[in-house]
This record gives structure tokens, sequence and C-alpha cells, in this order.
């Protein structure tokens, strides 16, 4: 065995001995790309006398070139790890934590640390602690400590993984009802929050997020669970099918987490109720007699049962309710369709016409029919409606006949140029031939011998000025009200809004009114009695708050017209806690949930609670801001809190805990059922709970026993005599009685209203509605023109009227029952303008193309679409009349398009819609990289609409991506949308073969990289060695290289110019 053999043994031995005593411990970490990672260490060694410690971290491998910090020499070191690697433990406490900053990806590797202790050893710990860089940070954790039940308060944690001091996460919750997020806790590597809530059905399927935030690096990482909620049964109720043979099927469903494993079956008959014995969730009973019967069913799961309310089973009758409903069809016809209601159903129709007095029986049987309007005779139409048990006839209606000109207005439009335009319309059949316009000025009306149905005038002036039209048809005229012309007045109305932002910072901003708009903010602020000019003139600033002293501000807004100054605003400062108060919440198990809240700047860090017993005022030492207190007690307790700050403290007013007591409250809540009926229920508080409900019955001062013990009963309306009902709640600490409920009588008919619908052919439907008990039998209909009312002799529920004339009309109806009678308001009908607000909205397509829609609001609508195009200032008629035209983009200049929408009444064009143009950059085949020798010249060559950066990178090595270092330079360039950048590289050690060219858009929204091969030009190891022989082969082939990147620049450019002209064209 040779010396160097014997050498290497005797250094394993010594290494061994020396290791002894040697320990080490240090957690791996997973940290993030561009933020910091601190790893822990610690570390021991034999008890022995040393002058000074020093410590070295290293990467890969524990050997010196390896170094990424030593504190003995801070600037020793890999360069990549210069001033970004530190030891921060102190190694006299035997602790050699090291932070890294800036983090890498090739940061991700293993690590070691070396120690030495001067005047006694050194010592390398091979044992490797790793490190991994990540990208992205990992999702957030989320842990349920267990099952969610409704009632019983849950805990759940989410916990980010944390490893650097300057990018601590921050942590939120997505919003629960009443929950609270406990103090952030950190634990090695992670930080955990706990979100307390209390569980509920409404909980129940909803996804609760948790979300990280990085502020550093601006990562925002967010993980969801759905939540599984348990509850009992809710929501219970039966719905009700007709079967064959007279049968009907009751099915009950209800609501719960678990889901309901019974049902149970109750009938309600002559009062009694009796348990059916029947447990499936669907059951068939008979229907049709003519006794009462109702029924309900009760749900059960594992955690509780539910009630459903009765469901009354229908008996038999003959039609009633009949009506005819009206709608205008093509050609001037009118469909009538009969209506009525009836258990067993109307199985035929017959219809009656009414004209000059005399009934005709049409010998038409059929539900619907078709018959012609717009005679000068009044023809009325009723039905009569047949089933197996009788008949019903419905009212005559009324069949629509012509009118003059009514509801005539002016609709007001800004226009360009401090101009307005108005447009007149009106209502009437036939239509409008002829509008008028008048102006009113100092009193005076000018006839402006203007007759379109709209005009353009100017507006802005001092004095006041008003404009009216007049609609005129062959049957009349109508004037519609004057409308005013809006004038310019100075800045009014001045003030500010205060903002809280981050940081102790408030953003104010100034509002003001005026015309012509406002144009200047100047701000003040007001300090101890003294005017200060901030000499800021943005409409929004931003000041701090929180001092000792108080600060007002106030702004000035000006127009050409004048200014206007908004009353002083004070800052916020701090204050000591106040408005504090004590919260209450009853918990299961006879305990009471107690929460105290205070307000205070800076906030409460402290609660204390206090309890008051027969006097006596007893500090409870609980110094959460929510503690349980038991409740249903004789004896009266107070409880009380003392909110505390860096400021001061604050007490709430004690709240008494509830005892027990018996049932008070007591109501009866009343609801309108079908069939003359009405749902009573009755309701009581009390502590325990009610038990028993009881019903009684008075009539003409009678009180009868109902002998009914349900919460909720039905009882019968609508009788000429007074009834009222009362309810009795027992629990086991005694019983209380409601106040008598009245059951509704009969009454004449109220809130009569008209509802206005549009139909085909530019006509109106309306359709009159009132309440009455019993119902409405009659409708009359009448119309106002011109300040007349004229009775349309139309007894119909619906009307049908034309619309879209000049003159200004209106309608209103006549509810009739056989107690009285009601009128509506009137209703006014709609007239005619032209298109306005004409809009172009833009959807990307697939293929570098753009779909373009106009939409315009006219009545009539408007029937034709006419595109335009602007380049380079000049308007192209595209004669392209769709709604909808597809355009390319993507191209350098600048294009922008606009529409023109048309009606028969006149046309309106939309604003410009610029196309965007491309921002994204691509790497051209023109890229390449050259050695010369000594020298390795490479060129990435860049086609973008915008700026670019183009970085360099190379394996192992760190690249000067601006300047010059001496053995690194680049150069940049741009010619158009061509960017280059050059990099050259001198010496001789150039042991790689490929180098990476990267692209960042400074939009962001690509990014692009590309890898050169290596290409060699000449002898690389040749017979010519001479230095000066190859520094100058090196330098004439980095010139000629230059020199054939200027020329290739040039090329590409007038290829992708004429390319670009190209598609130009074909556009």
């Amino acid at each position: 065995m040779g010396e160097v053999g014997l050498i290497l043994i005797f250094i394993s031995l010594l290494q061994g001995v020396t290791s002894e005593g040697w320990s080490m411990k240090a957690l791996p970490r997973r940290a993030i790309s561009s933020s910091c990672v601190v790893i822990p260490c610690s570390f021991d060694f034999p008890s022995h006398s040393y002058t000074a410690l020093h410590g070295a971290w290293f990467k890969y491998w524990y050997r010196w070139k390896y170094t990424i910090t030593y504190t003995k020499d801070p600037n020793y070191g890999m360069a990549t790890f210069v001033g970004r690697a530190k030891i921060i433990g102190d190694l006299e406490g035997k602790n050699c934590s090291v932070r890294i900053d800036s983090l890498r990806a090739e940061d991700s590797d293993v690590y070691y640390f070396y120690v030495d202790a001067e005047g006694y050893t050194d010592h390398t710990f091979t044992e490797p602690v790793q490190l991994q860089v990540l990208d992205v940070p990992d999702k957030p954790v989320i842990v349920l400590l267990k099952d969610l039940q409704e009632g019983t308060p849950a805990h759940i944690i989410c916990k980010c993984l944390y490893t650097c001091p300057d990018n601590h996460p921050n942590l939120t919750w997505s919003e629960l009802l009443t929950s609270s997020v406990s103090n952030i806790t950190e634990n090695g590597d992670e930080v955990s929050a706990v979100l307390t809530f209390n569980p509920s059905f409404k909980h129940h399927g909803r996804t609760l997020r948790c979300t990280c935030d990085y502020p550093q690096t601006s990562h925002r990482m967010v993980n969801s669970v759905n939540l599984s909620v348990k509850y009992s049964p809710r929501k219970t109720s039966v719905r009700m099918t007709l079967e064959k043979g007279k049968m009907i099927s009751l099915s009950c469903s209800s609501d719960g987490n678990p889901a309901v494993h019974n049902f149970t079956w109750f009938k309600i008959s002559q009062g009694k109720v009796t348990n059916l014995e029947l447990a499936g969730q669907t059951i068939t009973v008979p229907y049709g007699f003519d006794e009462e019967i109702s029924y309900y069913c009760e749900a059960t799961s594992i955690l509780g049962s539910s009630q459903s309310l009765p469901i009354r089973i229908p008996t038999e009758y003959s039609p009633h309710n009949t009506s005819v409903r009206m709608t205008l069809e093509k050609g001037k016809m009118i469909s009538l369709s009969c209506s009525s209601d009836g258990n067993p159903a109307v199985h035929n129709f017959t219809w009656f016409k009414t004209s000059r007095g005399k009934v005709t029986n049409l010998a038409l049987a059929g539900q619907t029919i078709t018959v012609p309007y717009g005679f000068d005779e009044e023809i009325s139409y009723y039905c009569e409606a047949t089933s197996i048990l009788g008949s019903s006839q419905s009212l005559p209606i009324r069949i629509p006949t012509k009118y003059s000109a009514q509801n005539t207005s002016v609709r007001m439009t800004l226009a360009k140029e401090k101009t307005i335009s108005l447009s007149c319309s009106s209502d009437g059949n036939p239509a409008v031939h002829n509008f008028t316009w008048f102006k009113i000025s100092h009193g005076k009306v000018t006839d402006l011998a203007l007759a379109g149905q709209t005009i353009t005038v100017p507006y802005g002036f001092e004095e006041e000025i008003s404009y009216y039209c007049e609609a005129t048809s062959i049957l009349g005229s109508s004037q519609s009200l004057p409308i005013r012309i809006p004038t310019e007045y100075s800045p009014r109305n001045t003030s500010i809004r205060m903002t809280l932002e981050k940081g102790k910072m408030i953003s104010l901003s100034c509002s003001s009114d005026g015309n012509p708009a406002v144009h200047n903010f100047t701000w003040f602020k007001i300090s101890q009695g003294k005017v200060t000019n901030l000499a800021l003139a943005g409409q929004s600033i931003t000041v701090p708050y929180g001092f000792d002293e108080e600060i007002s501000y106030y702004c000035e807004a000006t127009s050409i017209l004048g200014s206007s100054q908004s009353l002083p605003i004070r800052i916020h400062t701090e204050y000591s806690p106040h408005n504090t108060s004590v919260r209450m919440t009853l918990e299961k198990g006879k305990m009471i949930s107690l929460s105290c809240f205070s307000d205070g700047n800076p906030e409460v860090h402290n609660f204390t609670w206090f309890k008051i017993s027969q006097g006596k005022v007893t500090n409870l030492a609980l110094a959460g801001q929510t503690i349980t207190v038991p409740d249903g007690f004789e004896e009266e307790n107070s409880y009380y809190c003392e909110a505390t700050s860096i400021l001061g403290s604050s007490q709430s007013l004690p709240i008494r805990i509830p005892t027990e007591y018996s049932p008070h409250n007591m109501s009866v809540r009343m609801t309108l059922e079908k069939g003359k009926m009405i749902s009573l229920s009755c309701s009581s508080d009390g502590n325990p709970a009610v038990h028993n409900f009881t019903w009684f019955k008075i009539s003409q001062g009678k009180v009868t026993n109902l002998a009914l013990a349900v919460q909720t009963i039905t009882v019968p309306y609508g009788f000429e005599e007074e009834i009222s009902y009362y309810c009795e709640a027992t629990s086991i600490l005694g019983s209380s009685q409601s106040l008598p409920i009245r059951i509704p009588t009969e009454y004449s008919p109220r809130n009569t209203s008209i509802r206005m619908t549009l139909e085909k052919g530019k006509m109106i439907s309306l359709s009159c509605s009132s309440d009455g008990n019993p119902t409405v039998h009659n409708f009359t209909w009448f119309k106002i023109s011109q300040g007349k009312v004229t009775n349309l002799a139309l007894a119909g529920q619906t009307i049908t009227v034309p619309y879209g004339f000049d003159e200004e009309i209106s309608y209103y109806c006549e509810a009739t029952s056989i107690l009285g009678s009601s009128q509506s308001l009137p209703i006014r009908i709609h007239t005619e303008y032209s298109p306005h607000n004409t809009s172009v909205r833009m959807t990307l397509e697939k293929g570098k193309v753009i779909s373009l829609s106009c939409s315009s609001d006219g009545n009539p609508a408007v029937h034709n679409f006419t595109w335009f195009k602007i380049s380079q200032g000049k308007v192209t008629n595209l004669a392209l009349a769709g709604q909808t035209i597809t355009v390319p983009y993507g191209f350098d200049e600048e294009i922008s398009y606009y529409c023109e929408a048309t009606s028969i009444l006149g046309s309106s064009q939309s604003l410009p819609i610029r196309i965007p143009t491309e921002y994204g950059a691509v790497i051209l085949p023109e890229s390449r990289c050259t050695q010369y020798l000594t020298n390795l010249t490479c060129l990435c060559l860049v086609r973008a609409n915008s700026s670019v950066h183009i970085t360099w990178a190379l394996p192992g090595r760190t690249v000067r991506q601006t300047g010059s270092d001496g053995i690194y330079k680049t150069v940049s360039a741009r010619v158009g949308p061509l960017v280059t950048n050059t990099l050259t590289i001198s010496g001789s050690n150039m042991a790689f073969q490929t180098v990476n060219c990267s692209v960042v858009n400074d939009r962001g929204d690509r990014y692009l990289q590309r890898r050169l091969e290596i290409q060699a030009v000449g002898e690389q190891a040749g017979t010519r060695s001479g230095l000066m022989w190859k520094i100058g082969l090196g330098s004439v082939g980095g010139a000629v290289l230059l020199i054939t990147t200027t020329i290739a620049i040039y090329l590409i450019t007038k290829t992708y110019r004429r390319t670009d002209k190209r598609k130009m064209r074909r556009i």
C-alpha cells in the first residue's frame, strides 16, 4: 500500500476519534421561491477550552468550495450566496441556525454545518440537512376535530407553511354565521388558526374556505372543505296528488341529516285527532265526501321529530268563478277563452253574443273561440260552463272600439355640443299622423312651426325655457305637459367621504355637483384653530390618523362658474374602551353563554367578569371574552364585564339571567286557507316549554271549549255573525290565555288596481284586480281623453286597447260586488320614440377574430343596422347591415368600429370601440450561439408589440444581464417590433453545450424560453495557438457576427412589415 493510502487510513481513524461527543440537530425545511428560510439548528461538542467559535454552512457537499456563509469572513463563499446567507444563531449558545434570503429553485439541495473552535479543534458535521424550494406554497391543511352537529360548538383548524419571518402568512376564513377566530399560533414551520362556530342546518353542504396570503411573494393559497352538519327533521310538509277512482295520494317530505327513518300519519275529523298507525312516507286515502277531513304527518330521525301542517281533503262542487279572458290575434281578430273552477271538472262550454240588447247562442261549444273586433257598434260575449253537478255563466266582456290621441308626453335626451333632443309620444287608434311643437319663454307661448316627432334645441342659458308638443290623429288631438330645459350653475352640495385604509391612514374624497362639471379640487387642514392650504389638488387624498390632537380637513371645488367649500370633517383619535355590553345566548343543558363586547382604539386586550347575587358583587377571576354560566334557578343572578385596553377600561351594564317562568306572551296567528277556511296557530313563551294547547270559541257572548288540544286548528269564516277564538297554553308551571281573535266577515271591494301587459300589433292588455268578500262579480271600464271621462261599456276583468299615438289617454276600472264597488287609479298608455342608447358589445372568438354586436332601444323596434370602420383617421362604410359582424384583431395599427341603428322614426350612432392589438412575443428561429476560439457570441431575436425583457442563463453560472464585467457583456437594441439582445463571453473555460434565452413580457401574459445550441466556427484546438492570433480571430468573428445581426434585423423587419401589409389588404 502506498503513502497516499496510509494517509487516508490515518485521517479516517483520526476523524472517528475526534467525532466522539460531537452532535448536531437540524430540521429539514420546505420554503417558497423569492422568499427566505430559517433552518433551526443546534450543536454540541466535548467540553474543552477554546479562544473563539466560528461556523460555516456548505451546500451539496462538505467542502470549502461549496461554502454559502462563513462567520469569520462574511464575503467568503459561493458567489450566488454572498449577501443572501447568514448564520443568525448564537454559536456561543451552541445555536447554528442559518437564514437564506431571495430563495431560488437551484437552492433546493442538502446542506452541512462546520464549526471551528479556535485553540481546540474544528469539526464538520456530515449529517445532511434537506432544503426544498417550492415555486408555489402548499395549500393550507384543514383539520376537523370532530363531527359537526347542530347546537354543539365546533372547532376547525387551518395550517399554513411558514419558514420566513419576513413573509408571515395572513390566514383568513370564509365568513360563517356566529363564528369567531382564535389568535394565530406558530409551531415550527407552520402557522395555524382555529375557527369556532355553532353549526346549524344552514351550514350543511356549504363550502368553508381557508386562505393563506403571503405578502412578500404575493402568493394566495386556498383550500376548502364541504361541511356536513347533523340536524333534526325540519320543513315537514304533505303533498297531495289526485289518483284514479276518487283516491288521493298523500306524500310526506322532511329535511334532516341523518335522513328521516320513520313517518307517522294522523287524521283530523270533527275536531278529533286519530293516529292511523301508517308508517310509510306515502299513503292513499279517499276523497269527495261532504264531511271535512284533514291529514298531517310526523317525520322522525335519530335526532328528533317534526310535524307538518294539516292538509284538507277536497270535496265536490259545481262550476263557479267562471270568466272570459281576451287575447288579441292577427288581422283584427280576438281570441276568447272561458275558464271555470269545478270538481268534477267542467265538460262543456257554451258561448253567447250580446248585440243591441239581444242575446244570441253562437252554437260554439269549445273552451276558446275567435271573433272580429274594431267595429263602431258595441258587442259583448259571455260563456257558460257545465259539469255533471250544474252550470255557471261568466260576466259579459266587451270588444274594443277606436279612440283619439291620448297620454301625450315629451322625453328629453342630451345630445352633443350643448343640445337636447326632444321626442313627442302619444297613444291613439288610429295612430297619430302629425306632431306640433311649442316654446314657453318669459310666460309667452310660441308655435315653433316644427312638425316632426323629434326636434333638437340648445340648453345651458340662464333663462328658464320650456317646450311641449301637440299630437293629432283623424279623431282629435292631445297636448303634453311642458318640460323644462336645464340651465348652468356653479358647484354646490360639496362634501367629503372618509374611508379607513391600512397602516392608520384615512382616504378623503371630495364630491360636488355643478354644470359644467368641477375641474379642480383644493384641500385645507385645520389644526389648533389654524387653517393651512395643503397644496393638494386631487379629488382624493390620504392622511394619517390616531394622534391625540384634533385635526379637521375640508375641500374646495372649483368650476368655470365659481367654487364651493365642504364642511370640515374631523379625523379619528385614539380612545379608551366604551359602549361595553354583554350578549346572552342560550346553550344546551340549562347553560347560558355570555359574550362581552366593547369599542376602543387601540383594541381591548383583557376582559374581566363579575357576578351580582343578593346584592353582593364577586370577581369571577375569568378573563376570556366569552364565559358559560347556568340558568333556571329561582334566585336572581346578574353578570357584567369590564373591558381593558392600554388607555383605560369600561364596564357593561349588568345582565340578568333568566329564571323559570310559566307561559306568557300568548297570541293567535290567523292564515287564510282554501274553501273559506282559516288556520289558527297558538304561540306562547314559557320556561320550561308549553306541553298542551286548549282552544275556545266565543259566539253571541257564549264561550265553548272546542276540545281541540293541538297547536294549530282550522275553522270556517265568512258568516254574518261575529265569532272569536282564543287559546290556552299550559306548562308544568301554570297556564296562560291569549286575547280573542275575531274571524273575518264579508266586505265590499277594495285595493282596486290595473296591471298593464304589452300584446302583439301595438295592443295593450289591461287587467283589473280587486279584493272583496264575497268576490267581485262585475268590472266596468272608463277612458280619460282630453279631460273627458267615457264609460266604455266593457264589463270583463281584462280588456285590450291600442297604443303608440300622440294623444295622452288613461284608463281606470270599477269593481262591483253585491256589497258595493271600488275604483282604481287611472293608468297612462305608452307612446312611440326613435332609437337611442345605441352601443357596441365586443366578444373574443377563436382564431383571432372578434364578434361585434350592436344594440339600441326604440319604439317601434330598430329594423336596420349599418357598420363603419375607422382606420388612420378615415371612416369607411363596411356595407354590412346585420346586428352582429365578425372582424379580425391583433395587428399593429389601431382600428375602431361603430354602428348606426335605424327605425322608421329615425337613427342613432354608437360610440367607436377600439380593437385590441397584439401584446405577445415570439423568439424568432434566427436566434443562435456561435463560438470563435476563446469568445462565445449569442444572439436572441424577438418579435413583440410591447416592451420585453431578454435574460440569459448558463448551467451553474451567474450571468450579468446588463453592461459588462470583463467576462460577460450584453447589448440590447430595438427596431420597430424586433428586439435583439447579444451576449458575449470571453475566456477559455466554456464547458457547456447550450445557453438559455428567456423573454418576459411587461404585461405578464406570456413567458417564453428557448435553448440555443452552441456552434463552433474555425479551429478550436488547431496549430495556431498563439494568444494574440486567438484574440484577433475572436474579435474579427465577433465583429462579423454583429454586422450579420444588423443585416438580419433589417431583412426580417422588412419581411414582417410586408406580411402585415398583406394582412391589412385582406381586411
